[in-house]
């Protein structure tokens, strides 16, 4: 999975986000902050996760949004949105990706501390799973997500497995096979670690993880 990255995009995007929030706007219900949010588009909630990213005490939203009613001519647009919970049962934007990775078949959100990992379905049928997630991590000091690790994985059967894993704060690759009926560590790789890409504005189209192929 490899990216090119479109600076000059996904700046626009992040200035007009931080203007569109920069009153720290208040929601009484997710289905109002997105429709606020995205007022040219439409979109419904395809899954969600409660989890405490911002430490606050107050439980927060990430949801995957999908747009519908979009124009033919382009691909219906997937995003990922972190709502804060706000005392007294309201949200408040934290964050929200421009166009999210697409999955075959469908996502898995969860929440691990400050980490959320989203997980995208290509294939579960039978005894074969294909799956990527993302993690992203909250920083307190930028109040926004960073993606920190990725994880590939495909089985199937009782022999076929293949996993990889990158770990964007340290540079490192990790590809994993099935030998012998034990999981074990066949490759590994270093790259020059990037800047952490934030999840406000981030464009999977336009995003280039720097791992070499």
């Amino acid at each position: 999975m490899r990216y090119v990255r479109s600076k000059g995009a996904t700046l626009l995007l992040l200035a007009a986000s931080a203007g569109a929030w920069a009153q720290t706007q208040e929601f009484s219900a997710p289905a109002a902050a997105i429709s606020a949010l995205f007022p040219s588009q439409k979109f419904v909630e395809w899954t969600s996760a409660a989890g405490d990213w911002n430490g606050d005490g107050v439980p927060d939203l990430a949801l995957i949004l999908a747009e519908t009613d979009g124009p033919v001519d382009r691909p219906l647009e997937i995003r990922l949105l972190v709502l804060a919970g706000v005392p007294g049962g309201k949200y408040a934007p934290l964050s929200a990706s421009s166009r999210y990775c697409s999955a075959q078949k469908f996502y898995n959100l969860e929440a691990k501390g400050t980490s959320l990992l989203v997980t995208a379905v290509h294939k579960a049928e039978g005894d074969t799973l294909a799956t990527s997630t993302l993690q992203f991590r909250f920083s307190q000091k930028l109040h926004d997500f960073e993606l920190i690790g990725k994880e590939d994985l495909w089985e199937s059967q009782a022999q076929e497995y293949g996993r990889t894993s990158v770990n964007y704060l340290t540079g490192k690759l990790v590809a994993y096979e099935r030998v012998k009926g034990r999981v074990k560590a066949t490759k590994e790789k270093r790259f020059e670690v990037p800047r952490l890409a934030r999840l406000n504005g981030w464009d999977c189209n336009s995003y280039d993880d720097g791992v070499p192929n």
